[in-house]
């Protein structure tokens, strides 16, 4: 009992080198959704990898093991969302991976009371305040429409539309959140199947069975139905934005979190700014209703906005009558121009945690 401890206390400081960390908690937590999650085999191979995709053969050749036994191992993590896999030019690599984002939302297939018991006492206890205290978050807001921003040119990766009609590969799949609110007999009345992904990611999650291929078409009718029920569209903090998610304020764990904290804007990353007109407002208070930050209050039935409050979602734009509100672009200096890649954007929130909060 003593080596399996040994051997989970090495895959927690492990996973916590890497990009949203994975701290240690007294009461141990982390270590009980591991043991569930990893056996003791999958924990020894995920701490034999490095920090880059890797072949099979290269893998087995560096741990001096047999090649066709650590392509079964690889491909049964891969399938249980252990590892990332990633197909190209003929080969497979596998890639080890954060637990946020990564692991845990490759446990779609796989939630169980047990396991969200466990994730929900750990990110209110220690994970959550890890990833939040990072300047580049893992998702950033965009908004769900260009028709909401009276100023441009809108960056590509800013244009939700936009991306989707840039994509070969899509896939749907059941939001993470909703399913695992849903799990608890609770919820809200938003759609379960709203959340794309795109290139390699839809590839993983159509060959694991997490999501189904579909159209541009059908991607941006789902993009019009998020917008209809005024979901928040947050993307991967990427300019080849693998993942699209639409969020609601009353089961999704970013929208959630973010309400915590006095500035939620400074804890997301939008190039936008939502620009209110009074003179053509008609103080309906649509917009006061449909925020899903709660960065809007009626004050002498005026909205009045908390001091950064608003992360520039456009919901409220969405939701004004009299088109009193509109999103117009920061400032050039203000705006954030996210890496390449989610691995990059990785490799970058990795680089800015201390030495303190690594392992």
């Amino acid at each position: 009992m003593k080596e399996v401890t040994e051997l989970y206390l090495r895959l927690r400081d492990r996973l916590d080198e890497m990009a949203t960390g994975y701290p240690a908690t007294e009461r141990g937590v982390e270590l009980r959704l591991l043991e569930q999650l990893f056996s003791e085999a999958d924990a020894e191979l995920f701490l034999g990898m490095g920090d880059d995709f890797e072949t099979p053969k290269t893998l087995a050749r560096r741990l001096e093991q047999d090649e066709e036994l650590i392509l079964a191992q690889l491909e049964d993590m891969a399938q249980r969302g252990l590892l990332f896999r990633l197909r190209s030019g003929g080969a497979v690599r596998y890639r080890a991976i954060p637990f946020i984002v990564g692991i845990y939302e490759f446990q779609l297939n796989a939630l169980d009371p047990k396991m969200l018991k466990r994730v929900s006492e750990y990110y209110i206890t220690a994970l959550g305040k890890t990833f939040h205290s990072l300047k580049t978050p893992h998702l950033r807001t965009i908004p769900i429409s260009t028709d909401l921003v009276s100023t441009s040119p809108i960056a590509p990766y800013d244009d939700a539309a936009r991306i989707i009609r840039s994509k070969e590969r899509i896939a749907v799949a059941e939001c993470l959140c909703r399913k695992a609110v849903r799990m608890y007999g609770k919820g809200c009345s938003h759609s379960l199947e709203t959340c794309l992904q795109f290139d390699s990611f839809a590839d993983y999650y159509v060959e694991n069975g997490m999501g189904r291929p579909i159209s541009q078409e059908e991607a941006l009718e789902i993009l019009e139905r998020n917008r209809q029920e005024g979901l928040v569209i947050q993307v991967m903090n990427s300019q080849t934005v693998e993942a699209m998610c639409a969020c609601c304020s009353c089961c999704c764990g970013m929208l959630l979190s973010l309400k915590l904290f006095p500035d939620p804007a400074l804890r997301d990353k939008s190039n936008y700014i939502c620009v209110y007109d009074e003179t053509n407002c008609t103080f309906c208070g649509a917009c006061v209703e449909s925020c899903p930050t709660g960065a809007l209050r009626l004050e002498e039935g005026k909205p009045v906005a908390g001091t950064g409050h608003c992360i520039a979602c456009g919901v409220c734009v969405t939701r004004c009558p009299a088109q009193a509100r509109v999103l117009s672009l920061k400032d050039e200096g203000s705006r954030c121009i996210p890496p390449v890649s989610v691995f990059e954007t990785f490799e970058q929130m990795k680089s800015e945690r201390s030495p303190g909060e690594q392992g």
